[in-house]
């Protein structure tokens, strides 16, 4: 994926490519917001800017609302502590 745009945002369908989701997914991420791993607290995804009614969304932004929700969805990889005999 290349961000094309000088401003360095990226619409919801690179967002859902960068992180391996659906693009409706990430709506839902910046609508309804998302957990953070341990619980504590629900989070909503920024929109930086909109364009011709198009959200458009910061990366690092979408990338912390990937990590927060990989291991519940099961996309991350959990690996186990492995003791050196």
């Amino acid at each position: 994926m290349r961000i094309t745009r000088g401003d360095g945002l990226i619409d919801r369908t690179m967002a859902a490519e960068l992180c391996g989701v659906d693009p409706d997914t990430v709506t839902l991420w910046s609508t309804r917001g998302y957990l953070l791993r341990d619980g504590s607290e629900r989070r909503r995804l920024p929109v930086a800017k909109r364009e011709k009614g198009r959200p458009l969304y910061d990366p690092v932004e979408v990338q912390k609302a990937e990590y927060a929700t990989a291991l519940r969805a099961r996309r991350a990889l959990v690996r186990e502590a492995v003791s050196a005999a």
